[in-house]
């Protein structure tokens, strides 16, 4: 503490030459002069005292006939007469600091941390819908209210987490794994389950209702599978009341999907020239700045490579700056062979069953042939499938029997 009270005051390191230096000490102590950090090599002696004692210091070398050089000025006071002369430079590095300040209120940096069915522009569309973008400010931010509304917005979402650190936003979400059939329709209200699809009845597991349909039924698109109308009998068998619930059931349907897409065997494709302007770019915050004009070609293609102005690790600002490359190119005609045509549309194919098999369809039986059609080959087929059906249907009409309605 006692250091920083000096330095705060401000203190002088000297270098006495005398030749009685023990007489010069001893006055000092009887005039109440601080020495500290004494050294000695002999012929002279250095030592700390403070720009007070400095000044009090002239009778007694007079006395002693000592000779005092001035080496060193330490502390604030001393300082602060620097600085007099750096007023632009203190200036700058004051407005710089509150710049920073002010900056570090905002949001400037926006990751996901796991992408999955949630993917960047989704999130990034959501939060511009509920108010939150780049340049928002943080405290402004109800971080409680977007995680729900962002589970109550994708269903897919059982667990979200958004955090703030320096001015970037981390969100963080868990996804279901399994795939979950999002209907409108409320657990509270009673409904009906209607097929979407025209097939045979393979499975049926009925957890509340009563199912109209069994195993080998043909059913066409729109038949009533399982209703949640649930009649209470007296016991003279006679229908007392009925109990309306919302109907439940794991229902798989063997159907037969059609199948088909045309290849046209000429195309163009992108030929470059090889001809390209590169340009640097910045921007800050929503105004943009370029090195160069836009090229004069008559097709192109920008390739950007853009960094964003950060402080450390989490403070971002909106500051951007990197290089648009335009590159020439011209469309040149080409013609398919059959044999790269039919390897085409066999990948088309197979990417189609890929997207079905992840839906929860399974694939019984394929049935495409690919087939020319003049200038284009063209796949026609279908494919035979076991797939979940069941779409609920809220049931308007109730009988008037005293019916009551579970909740």
């Amino acid at each position: 503490m006692v250091g920083y009270i000096r330095l705060f005051r401000g203190y002088v390191r000297i270098r006495v030459e005398s030749p009685s230096p023990q007489r010069f000490l001893n006055l000092c102590s009887v005039q109440d002069i601080s020495l500290w950090d004494i050294v000695s090599d002999g012929d002279w002696y250095e030592m700390n005292l403070s720009v007070a004692d400095f000044f009090r210091l002239k009778p007694i070398v007079k006395k002693t006939k000592t000779k005092v050089v001035l080496t060193e000025k330490k502390g604030l006071p001393f300082r602060m007469q620097k600085w007099k002369k750096r007023k632009v430079f203190i200036l700058c590095s004051i407005l710089c600091v509150v710049g920073l300040y002010g900056v570090s209120l905002f949001l400037w940096d926006i990751r996901l941390v796991n992408e999955g069915k949630l993917t960047s522009e989704m999130l990034l569309s959501f939060l511009q819908d509920n108010g939150v973008t780049y340049g928002s400010y943080k405290k402004g931010i109800d971080i409680d209210a977007i995680e729900k509304k962002l589970r109550d917005e994708y269903p897919f979402i059982i667990w979200t987490s958004l955090r703030l650190e320096g001015t970037r936003l981390f969100v963080d979400v868990k996804e279901n794994d399994q795939t979950v059939e999002v209907s409108d329709v409320s657990s509270k209200q009673a409904c009906n389950l209607h097929a979407t699809v025209s097939g045979t009845v393979v499975s049926i597991v009925t957890r509340s209702g009563i199912p109209q349909v069994q195993i080998g039924d043909e059913v066409k698109k729109g038949d009533l599978l399982v209703v949640g109308e649930v009649p209470i009998y007296n016991d003279d068998e006679t229908i007392k009341e009925y109990m309306y619930v919302c109907s439940d059931a794991d229902i798989r349907l063997e159907t037969r999907l059609s199948y088909g897409k045309e290849l046209p065997l000429a195309y163009s494709k992108k030929v470059y020239t090889g001809q390209e302007k590169t340009a640097y770019y910045f921007r800050v915050y929503k105004n943009s700045f370029s090195t160069a004009r836009i090229p004069d070609y008559e097709l192109y293609d920008i390739v950007t490579d853009l960094k964003q102005g950060k402080i450390l690790h989490d403070f971002y600002l909106p500051l951007y700056y990197g290089r648009i490359t335009y590159q020439e190119y011209r469309l040149e005609e080409f013609v398919y062979t059959e044999t790269e045509g039919r390897a085409l549309l066999e990948a088309e194919f197979q990417k189609f069953c890929k997207t079905l098999q992840q839906k929860g369809v399974q694939i019984v039986e394929k049935n495409v042939k690919i087939e020319k059609n003049g200038r284009s080959l063209r796949a026609d087929g279908s494919i035979l499938v076991e797939m979940s059906d069941g779409e609920p249907q809220i049931i308007t009409e109730m009988k008037q029997t005293g019916e009551t309605e579970i909740e």
